[in-house]
């Protein structure tokens, strides 16, 4: 994930349904481009960013925001927010990557992730999927 990969990339998780498994179970797939993204079944969905080798790196730490949107099968939605501080790092054995993991998906449709930072522009992905 990191030598191959630009700082701030977005991972999807595929083994990991919950937080506490997020790094613990590694198998990653980067996430290519914003927007609507094919994922598989699964009860949760857990995503990661590349915070390794930062182009201007400084040691202070940062923070994101994630704004998950969740649309019901009824139409109605559900907004709630997550904030993570993060610090960007040259380190390639650091094992903290800044992640989020969407959870309690029964009767959900849709899923829209706005990631937000203030880190400059890195750290901003907008991403949408439908839960199966």
């Amino acid at each position: 994930m990191h030598r191959e990969t630009a700082y701030g990339s977005l991972f999807f998780n595929e083994t990991a349904i919950r937080h506490r498994e997020n790094l613990e179970r590694k198998r990653f797939r980067a996430v290519p481009a914003g927007g609507d993204v094919e994922l598989p079944v699964q009860q949760g969905y857990c995503f990661v960013f590349n915070h390794y080798g930062r182009p201007t790196y400084d040691g202070r730490a940062r923070s994101y925001l994630a704004k998950i949107t969740k649309t019901l099968v009824d139409g109605t939605s559900r907004v709630e927010t997550v904030e993570q501080a993060f610090e960007p790092t040259d380190d390639i054995s650091s094992s903290n990557p800044p992640d989020l993991c969407v959870s309690g998906i029964r009767n959900v449709s849709k899923v829209t992730v706005d990631f937000t930072s203030n880190d400059g522009d890195y750290f901003d992905w907008h991403i949408s999927f439908i839960p199966r």
